[in-house]
């Protein structure tokens, strides 16, 4: 979640270098190269001089990027794309608020990360209400606690387990934890008064697990209303699609839930049996691997038949080659960084139908996702930037 955070705030952050502390030190000139994933330390005068020129070419297109923020977000032939915000507190980013159209991920775990002491009720309630009414009518999807894995709490102590990414974790751990779950579904449900909110179930892998989340929301919902709390009744319901489980049965899924929010960062993990908190298994760990979108489809089709809304909102919802993609299978709902939302404005502005139709075909169709990558990363630095001799 550093990388999460560091990607928000447009920092530059390489991950998973080995005895870096060790070989590195104070005061050494050191390049950081983001996109390629390397430190380079003690550099040449001839590297320093290349990483000066791609620096200057990428605050070139950062500043073309931008000049798009302002524009809906509309592809050449007209359709329009929902482009909405992953937050992760009240800080809300002000300059953006105006030119997005909502929120399509607010992760609650950062409230309980920042304290030594579970956040009452009340405190909830002020959060959420405040993200609520800073967004007036636009949706604003607030993700139930999802901890566990990759993200302990000082404020709870968790059994250490052999394997945390496939434990107690997310929502497996709020159904067996109501002290935890209650004040938070009761603040939820309180602050949906004050605007349009949905709220979303993490690491969800069965129906069993929608309806009894469910059940645990008509619960709250009789408690408030007995205590004469005002509450908005109709409040969609939704899940992540997260773990392959659920996705494969995503037609289930999508006859009772309102909606579904793709979680890229652990389907993945889950679908290449790959640790994304593990650099000796990163190469197996393959965003764009050809499963990946052909799992994504299922889960595309399968709201679009029951006209339910679909969106993605793990970290791939912000890269416009990946997304570029999705388009082309019929999904309008992107939830990224803030960061990410220029440029994604910007591939969209100049995406035709044609383009990403032929995207979403010939992503199903290749063999690696180092060929999936390639195709995406030239059509969309070709195509959707108007630089039509990188075609692929």
């Amino acid at each position: 979640h550093s990388s999460i955070l560091a990607r928000s705030y447009g920092i530059p952050a390489v991950c998973g270098v080995d005895q870096a502390r060790q070989r590195l030190y104070n005061g050494q000139t050191v390049i950081l190269d983001a996109f390629a994933g390397k430190v380079i330390a003690d550099p040449s005068a001839a590297q320093i001089a290349e990483c000066a020129s791609k620096r200057n070419a990428l605050m070139r297109q950062k500043e073309l990027a931008q000049s798009y923020l302002a524009a809906p977000a509309m592809t050449k032939s007209g359709k329009r794309i929902d482009i909405e915000l992953n937050i992760g507190s009240t800080n809300l980013p002000e300059d953006l608020l105006p030119y997005v159209d909502g929120v399509g991920l607010f992760r609650t775990e950062f409230l309980y990360m920042e304290k030594k002491e579970i956040p009452s009720e009340e405190t909830q309630f002020e959060v959420y209400s405040k993200v609520l009414r800073a967004f007036g009518d636009r949706p604003v999807t607030i993700r139930t606690l999802d901890i566990g894995g990759d993200k302990p709490l000082p404020c709870m102590e968790l059994p250490r387990e052999n394997n945390p990414f496939l434990g107690n974790r997310a929502l497996r751990l709020c159904l067996s934890r109501p002290e935890i779950f209650r004040p938070q579904l009761r603040a939820l449900l309180r602050a949906s008064v004050y605007g349009n909110l949905r709220i979303m179930f993490p690491m969800v892998g069965s129906l069993d697990d929608i309806r009894q989340a469910r059940k645990w929301v008509e619960d709250v919902q009789t408690e408030l209303r007995s205590e004469g709390i005002p509450f908005d009744p109709n409040t969609k319901i939704g899940i992540m699609v997260e773990i392959p489980s659920i996705a494969v049965i995503a037609d289930l899924a999508a006859k009772e839930t309102d909606f579904a929010c793709i979680g890229t960062n652990d389907l993945c993990q889950y679908l290449c049996a790959a640790d994304r908190m593990n650099p000796d298994v990163a190469a197996y760990y393959q965003s764009f691997h050809p499963a990946m979108f052909r799992l994504i489809r299922t889960v595309i089709d399968a709201y679009s038949r029951v006209k339910k809304p679909c969106c993605i909102c793990g970290e791939l919802g912000g890269d416009p080659a990946f997304s570029c993609a999705l388009i082309g299978m019929g999904l309008t709902q992107f939830s990224m960084s803030p960061s990410a939302v220029p440029e994604m404005k910007q591939m969209i502005a100049n995406l035709d139908e044609a383009t990403a139709e032929r995207a979403a075909q010939a992503v199903q169709s290749k063999e690696s996702a180092a060929e999936v990558q390639e195709f995406l990363n030239r059509l969309v630095s070709g195509e959707c930037k108007g630089n039509k001799d990188q075609l692929p």
